[in-house]
């Protein structure tokens, strides 16, 4: 049994959680040493995550396929937040072989194994002040020039095996809408002997109507599509209750 006072709730902390991001902190690494180590940490953490996918939890990808027209071209993956261990590898795996980045807040520097090597397997830290804002979105611009897919999990943050959808963080559709880039959702499901990760799109909003009308939309039609896919979830392996006020 799982106690929640609200929805947005951090159930997974860490002793690091309130760390702020160094004001200097550098968005690109260059240098060959520097795409040297993330070739070979971006490597073994696909390994690692088929490994943990594939023989831990027997999931199965359904709609991967979606993706294929779109391997050339920049595109944003949005995903219910539910493994603690798992989630920084799924758009690993969904991008193959393309490489994927996901967007995570500063408090994942500090989680154990996953926070050193973070930046190095594709995760992009969300800023924390106006002047890192702009290098940041300089960064991701880059990223999605070069055709790369971005992940992101709107619900902010990881509850462990939770079946519904909680609601999203607001700004989360701001980059598909700024960066003209097509949408796709993954949907983790929980069978009591396996897991269903559904991949489905792509989404798009009405381009000629204004930025936040857009970003409406799009968060919309992605909540609406990934809570129909969690009707396949037939198995809860944690309870969740709201913890009376």
């Amino acid at each position: 049994m799982q106690e929640y006072t609200d929805f947005g709730a951090d159930l997974v902390t860490t002793s690091r959680q309130t760390t702020p991001l160094p004001p200097d902190y550098e968005w690109a690494k260059t240098g060959l040493w520097a795409a040297f180590k993330s070739a070979v940490v971006y490597h073994t953490m696909k390994q690692v995550g088929r490994l943990y996918w594939r023989g831990v939890l027997h999931a199965r990808l359904v709609g991967r396929e979606k993706l294929a027209p779109y391997r050339d071209q920049a595109y944003f993956l949005y995903g219910n937040h539910t493994q603690p261990f798992g989630d920084p590898f799924m758009p690993i795996l969904l991008a193959d072989p393309q490489r994927a980045y996901t967007l995570a807040s500063a408090a994942n520097l500090g989680v154990p194994f996953f926070g050193p090597i973070l930046q190095l397997g594709g995760g992009v830290i969300l800023p924390e002040t106006a002047a890192q804002t702009r290098r940041f979105l300089s960064y991701l611009r880059g990223l999605v020039k070069t055709g790369a897919p971005v992940a992101v999990y709107p619900e902010a943050h990881v509850w462990p095996y939770y079946t519904g959808i909680r609601p999203f963080v607001t700004g989360a559709f701001h980059y598909p809408v700024a960066f003209k880039a097509p949408v796709f959702t993954f949907t983790t499901t929980y069978q009591k002997h396996g897991v269903t990760v559904y991949v489905d799109g792509p989404f798009t909003p009405d381009r000629t109507q204004p930025a936040q009308v857009q970003r409406k939309q799009l968060a919309e039609v992605v909540h609406s599509q990934m809570a129909s896919r969690t009707q396949a979830s037939t198995y809860q392996h944690v309870i969740y209750r709201r913890r009376a006020k």
